[in-house]
């Protein structure tokens, strides 16, 4: 009987401790991924932003494509979109986010505005309508970033 006991508290042992090693890793794996090194972008990002009305927040895009910091950039758009970890849901989480990270903002322009909506004849009638708007935020790294 005490062979099973201590064959039990054995095996016990040994499942939490390579199921805690399993979780351990795949966190270091998620944390490294995520993890952004301001040392490593550009001085200027240019960040799109797209309210989103259906969920509430917005959709955030970073032109990286071509880019010689393409590889940082993308885990800096990665990093914005994901809900759980910056909390960006609307333009003034972005701001603030991007200072934490350590950018200042600088300008922002219209990327572009459509609007969808349906009329017809001579007097026309716009009985349904819907407006998204694209808009690029310029931001620099702060002072003490910059190389």
């Amino acid at each position: 009987m005490k062979t099973l006991k201590r064959l039990t508290i054995t095996c016990l042992f040994v499942l939490f401790a390579s199921t805690n090693s399993i979780a351990q890793e795949l966190s270091v794996t998620k944390t490294e991924s995520s993890s952004i090194n301001i040392n490593e972008l550009p001085e200027y990002v240019i960040v799109t932003s797209e309210n989103t009305k259906l969920f509430g927040g917005i959709n955030i895009e970073i032109d990286y494509k071509k880019s010689s910091y393409a590889d940082v950039l993308e885990r800096l758009e990665t990093l914005l979109q994901n809900r759980k970890k910056l909390r960006v849901r609307n333009q003034t989480d972005l701001l603030n986010a991007l200072s934490k990270l350590g950018f200042e903002y600088i300008n922002a322009y219209n990327a572009n505005a459509g609007t969808i909506s349906a009329g017809g004849g001579d007097d026309i009638e716009i009985f349904g309508g819907e407006s998204k708007y694209r808009v690029n935020m310029v931001f620099r790294k702060k002072e003490q970033y910059r190389g």
